[in-house]
């Protein structure tokens, strides 16, 4: 036997079947989150580029370069509990170029400026010296290189940026080219 449907009725059975699809959709994304413990990470005792005391170590490019995505899923993070806020922060600024007229070194550290320099607070004129800058990564720009995570290493900086992996961006893969060609076994799946 048919049935005619009302307007009422096709809206409740469309109504229900938003609501159901809304439901799987975080089913599935709590399902995502309750297995994050087989994601990548960067293991910072292991890492070249984050490796702290490390003398003369060449930086590792890997993590830029390797990833199978066209900009890497791995990302430079300030740990701003750790940041000094320097006037002069060696992750920021090539501190081997030349002075500019301000008394600043006069290129930065980052090839692609994915470092944002902002002042806190009040600018003293007097002694610029004396001012304390955030140093904020667009991620959206940075590529993992990690010469700003070298140049924040002991004793010119205090190390308070590292690599991370974007897992917002990284695709998990199963055999991680980046995991791959990492020379120091620092790039792996995290297991709980």
């Amino acid at each position: 036997m048919s049935r005619d449907y009302t307007r009422r009725d096709v809206l409740e059975i469309g109504a229900r079947a938003v609501a159901m699809a809304g439901l799987g959709g975080f089913g599935t994304l709590l399902a995502v989150k309750a297995h994050a413990g087989d994601a990548w990470w960067i293991d910072p005792d292991k890492c070249i580029n984050s490796r702290l005391g490390t003398a003369g170590a060449e930086t590792c490019q890997s993590c830029a370069t390797e990833c199978v995505l066209t900009l890497s899923a791995i990302r430079a993070v300030n740990e701003f509990s750790k940041c000094g806020r320097c006037y002069v922060c060696p992750a920021y600024f090539d501190i081997h170029s030349a002075a500019g007229p301000d008394g600043l070194p006069s290129k930065k550290l980052c090839p692609r400026d994915a470092i944002e320099r902002l002042p806190i607070g009040w600018i003293d004129p007097e002694d610029p010296a004396n001012n304390f800058y955030e140093y904020v990564i667009d991620e959206a720009l940075c590529n993992g290189c990690g010469l700003c995570v070298m140049g924040c290493k002991e004793p010119a900086g205090l190390g308070s940026v590292r690599l991370e992996v974007n897992h917002d961006v990284c695709l998990d893969c199963n055999r991680c080219s980046i995991s791959t060609a990492c020379p120091e076994d620092a790039y792996a799946r995290l297991s709980t």
